[in-house]
């Protein structure tokens, strides 16, 4: 008898996750940035702003905290079509500088997503190259997915790195303006 009023229980319990299911729009977006973060010199992007006391900061030093306002280019040449910018905060937490706390916004300012925000959590390092989506607004309200970084060009003062963001937002169908999403 109680095993049969638990499976009556979970078959209602699965016809409401359906019900909810069916009641939202899922949309999959891929799009792929160009990222310029300039960490010295004319131009400067990056700017170390914390560390720890009687040590040299730099941005693979154990506990040193950064801000970065960093442009955001269709290809990885400088020239190439903005398409936003990186803004956020990042600190070295691994003892032997090679991982990166990251919390950070892509501001899109021009083109079909002008005026969106994808929202960034993670970590980054040799060997963690995705950083978690974590929220968005305006195109990307209800934001979730994943990032993939891949360095293009790294030099002592300039790094490049692709950016693929995919991005996947399940839109409640009563959202109110899903028409402009």
């Amino acid at each position: 008898m109680a095993k049969s009023l638990a499976i009556a229980s979970l078959q209602i319990l699965s016809l409401f996750l359906l019900a909810s299911l069916a009641q939202s729009r899922t949309s999959v977006t891929h799009l792929t940035v160009y990222e310029h973060e300039v960490r010295s010199g004319a131009g400067q992007s990056a700017f170390l702003v914390a560390g720890l006391r009687n040590v040299t900061w730099s941005f693979s030093q154990f506990g040193s905290v950064y801000v970065a306002d960093n442009i955001l280019t269709r290809s990885a040449s400088i020239k190439s079509q903005l398409v936003g910018r990186l803004q956020g905060i990042g600190g070295v937490v691994s003892l032997d500088g090679t991982t990166i706390q990251v919390l950070a916004s892509i501001h899109f300012t021009t083109g079909e997503y002008s005026g969106s925000t994808v929202e960034l959590k993670g970590i980054s390092s040799a060997d963690v190259n995705q950083t978690a989506i974590v929220g968005g607004t305006n195109r990307f309200v209800y934001a979730t997915g994943y990032t993939t970084v891949q360095p293009v060009t790294v030099a002592a003062d300039l790094v490049v790195a692709r950016w693929d963001l995919y991005i996947r937002q399940d839109i409640p169908e009563d959202f109110p303006d899903t028409a402009a999403l």
